[in-house]
């Protein structure tokens, strides 16, 4: 069973706040989610000792990555759902209607998507914005992992059990042994070829469960222009809210 703690170590003048996890991993794992909260993955056996000096030996590149989160935050105004304002699904930009209405209800017509909302608050807006999000990826995802299984039709991977869910760390996860997928909602924001790289992401783990020399050659061989892909998703990032 997977156990989670916050604890707090001092580099120099800054005090880091940081969550370890314990749960069953070979390695210590560093991983700063988006809003520059930092959390780590260890064994239960590794002791915290060892866990405070492999961030102290990352401290530099810890607090660099911080850093340049929160500048990122401060240039990129995130969505707040308000009316007129600009959404996206599938990479296509929608005006958003909001209006008071009698049922919370949300849908897509032509190039507007019409809010109806019993109360105007953020928490119901978002809510609904989800609720598109996920009807659109139960669209998208499907014809993705058809595309990019078709590609790997010479390794020995059957079709995958797909899900979906809002993540704030991940694009993407994958069971392999399972051979379930489970796709960030929030992708459904973005073009297909986006959904696409981490479709094939995500498969390729089905090849290679690790992110090793020859899970990337998979990648590299079926999708050439992988890491421009990648690069794309941090123009979508204010839309993940």
């Amino acid at each position: 069973m997977n156990t989670s703690a916050t604890h707090t170590i001092h580099f120099h003048t800054y005090t880091l706040t940081y969550t370890l996890t314990r749960k069953k991993v070979k390695n210590i794992n560093l991983r700063i989610r988006s809003d520059g909260s930092v959390h780590i993955s260890a064994a239960p056996r590794v002791p915290i000792d060892q866990i405070e000096k492999f961030l102290q030996k990352n401290a530099a590149f810890i607090l660099h990555a911080i850093d340049e989160m929160e500048k990122r935050r401060k240039q990129m105004p995130f969505l707040t759902l308000q009316d007129g304002d600009t959404i996206y699904l599938a990479g296509k930009a929608y005006v958003l209607d909001v209006r008071l209405g009698l049922h919370n209800t949300i849908r897509r017509n032509g190039n507007t998507v019409y809010m109806e909302v019993i109360e105007n608050t953020p928490a119901i807006r978002q809510q609904l914005y989800h609720t598109l999000l996920q009807q659109e990826g139960k669209r998208l995802f499907p014809g993705s992992a058809i595309r990019m299984v078709s590609k790997l039709s010479d390794y020995p991977i059957e079709m995958p059990s797909l899900r979906q869910r809002i993540m704030r760390s991940r694009w993407g996860s994958c069971m392999p042994y399972k051979g379930i997928i489970t796709m960030n909602t929030y992708l459904a924001i973005m073009p297909e070829r986006i959904i696409d790289h981490v479709m094939l992401h995500e498969l390729c783990h089905l090849i290679h469960p690790n992110h090793s020399r020859h899970f990337y050659n998979v990648m590299t061989m079926i999708m050439p222009d992988w890491k421009e892909r990648k690069a794309m998703l941090t123009k979508y990032l204010p839309y993940c809210v």
